[in-house]
């Protein structure tokens, strides 16, 4: 089976938010990070473990983007904000674009959390998208990629021009999952005939990579 790198559109969709919202997710704010950690754990350990903190509400100062204009009062589907957005590495979703994963039963977990947009309460709840599964299945023998060394001096990928998966070592079943790559972000890789489903759907906000197109400069 295929995948696909799932990522947000940015170059037709612009989203700015308060101060606030960016010092929490773009700072040195850890909260985030636990909650992250804390999902993954939940398929492992204790479905019933929470972090200490609460996710704050996404403040949004302005959206525009193509066909999705909001309204006075942002209505729905009018005014709707695109099924999934980006903060920095974390990954958002729409409560549609949720209800199809879990239809999927992709390996994530979702935490909910309020949006305003110009301090005007967004209709529907979001959801931080919290995949369980790193896979170290990046084929480092048959890609291109250059290297660099860090403060340590240990050796880390530094672009990739090429990206190679090393389908044997994907789980037979595996839906969803971050690709590892040392000293990279690491990609998020999405099954094809999922993708397919969300095309279908009419996702917004969201650029699908097949993994020959991949690159990380």
């Amino acid at each position: 089976m295929d995948y696909l790198e799932i990522t947000q559109i940015s170059s037709r969709h612009n989203l700015t938010y308060t101060e606030s919202t960016r010092e929490w997710f773009l700072g040195n704010e850890r909260s985030v990070k636990e909650w992250r950690r804390l999902a993954s754990l939940r398929f492992y350990q204790d479905p019933n473990l929470l972090p200490t903190s609460t996710l704050p509400v996404i403040q949004i100062e302005n959206y525009k983007g193509y066909g999705a204009w909001f309204d006075e009062h942002y209505t729905l589907p009018e005014g709707r904000l695109l099924d999934l957005f980006s903060i920095v590495l974390y990954d958002f979703v729409s409560p549609r674009l949720k209800a199809l994963l879990e239809e999927a039963a992709v390996e994530a977990y979702f935490t909910e959390v309020a949006v305003t947009i110009k301090g005007e309460p967004y209709p529907e709840p979001y959801y931080l998208l919290c995949p369980r599964d790193m896979l170290p299945v990046f084929d480092e023998e048959n890609s291109l990629f250059t290297t660099d060394t860090d403060t340590s001096g240990k050796l880390k990928i530094k672009s990739v021009e090429h990206y190679v998966l090393l389908n044997n070592e994907i789980p037979e079943n595996q839906k969803l999952f971050y690709m590892y790559i040392n000293g990279k972000s690491s990609p998020l890789m999405l099954r094809s005939n999922i993708v397919e489903k969300m095309k279908n759907s009419g996702m917004t906000g969201i650029k699908y990579t097949p993994v020959d197109e991949m690159r990380s400069i």
